[in-house]
């Protein structure tokens, strides 16, 4: 048993895996206390998540890019692909925050559910795709 659990390691298990998920985590709290500490004053969830996804999309950027997937590809290639993404996951997790705040969820709780969509689809996207190493 051990030894197929080794070969699954070697064949799914990358150490990005572990550095994506500490960043994730960093960028995924910084994301949070700036929407749930700013959502009162400004009173919308589009500004809101706009203002609190952008800083924490930025940190998460070049964190990945020269951390998590060592990427040798110049910004101008993998930055116009992770805004393509970044846009598409916003405009998805915006859309069911909105709905669940509009059916009285509270915002604190709506803004980590959109996460359980994004979050398993996300890695695969910006490693095999954004980040995607040179042949």
């Amino acid at each position: 048993m051990t030894s197929k659990l080794k070969a699954l390691k070697v064949k799914f298990f990358d150490y990005s895996m572990l550095r994506w998920g500490m960043v994730g985590l960093f960028t995924t709290v910084v994301d949070y206390l700036l929407f749930v500490n700013l959502y009162g004053p400004v009173g919308s969830v589009f500004i809101t998540n706009l203002i609190s996804t952008s800083i924490a999309t930025a940190i998460n950027y070049y964190t990945h890019h020269r951390w998590t997937f060592r990427s040798e590809q110049n910004h101008s290639r993998s930055g116009v692909k992770y805004l393509l993404n970044l846009t598409f996951w916003w405009l998805v997790s915006t859309s069911i925050i909105k709905a669940l705040v509009v059916i009285d969820i509270d915002p604190k709780i709506a803004k980590l559910v959109p996460l359980m969509v994004i979050v398993p689809l996300n890695y695969f996207v910006l490693n095999y795709i954004v980040f995607k190493k040179k042949p």
